[in-house]
């Protein structure tokens, strides 16, 4: 029998509390369950499946990013609107990395409904590319050079691959995203040419 006034929303708050605290790696249901004060068959009675929670855990991180890049480019175009995105995306992955996992993880995902989701992420990318005239193709292309560069980072600092030289790491972003603004206007003037 389901827990009297627990409900899915707290199931699944819980869920993402427990990620963001200890970790990914560490969720478990039996975990989760125990945690709500249940056995680990009576979250059945509030969910239908792992996939179904799963789910719902891989909606709100995707949500939680799309919204921190929009928040950020919002009013801001061009160059401003690269180098807002690039440090929302790179302070995301920093603040919240156990939902940024989550991200990560979802390409392995057999969940068609999740993987459509899954392309919303680059919609904030998109909607700042748009301000230069590229063929669509182009910023498709782009918008994955750009993700690589802002993921490449978060992952090489976490696994702490840039520790070996004193200068400071953010300089080091900057100019990758600096360098991306470059590219972007070089390609936007061959195209026009």
């Amino acid at each position: 029998m389901a827990r009297h006034g627990l409900t899915h929303a707290d199931i699944i708050g819980a869920a993402i509390e427990m990620i963001e605290s200890e970790g990914l790696h560490s969720f478990s249901l039996r975990e989760l369950a125990s945690r709500l004060h249940i056995k680990a068959a009576s979250l059945y009675n509030h969910i239908s499946s792992s996939d179904e929670l799963y789910t719902e855990i891989g909606y709100y991180a995707i949500s939680e990013l799309k919204k921190a890049q929009f928040d950020a480019i919002a009013g801001k175009q061009r160059a401003e609107a690269v180098e807002a995105l690039a440090d929302a995306y790179h302070r995301f992955g920093k603040e919240r990395p156990e939902i940024y996992k989550v991200i990560l993880s979802l390409p392995m995902v057999k969940n068609d409904a999740l993987q459509t989701a899954a392309g919303d992420i680059v919609e904030p990318i998109m909607a700042v590319l748009s301000g230069y005239r590229l063929a669509e193709e182009h910023k498709m292309h782009l918008q994955r050079v750009l993700r690589s560069i802002m993921h490449g980072f978060i992952s090489q600092e976490e696994a702490g691959c840039f520790r070996h030289f004193p200068a400071d790491v953010s300089d080091s972003y900057r100019m990758a995203v600096q360098g991306f603004i470059l590219l972007l206007e070089h390609a936007e003037k061959e195209a026009l040419v």
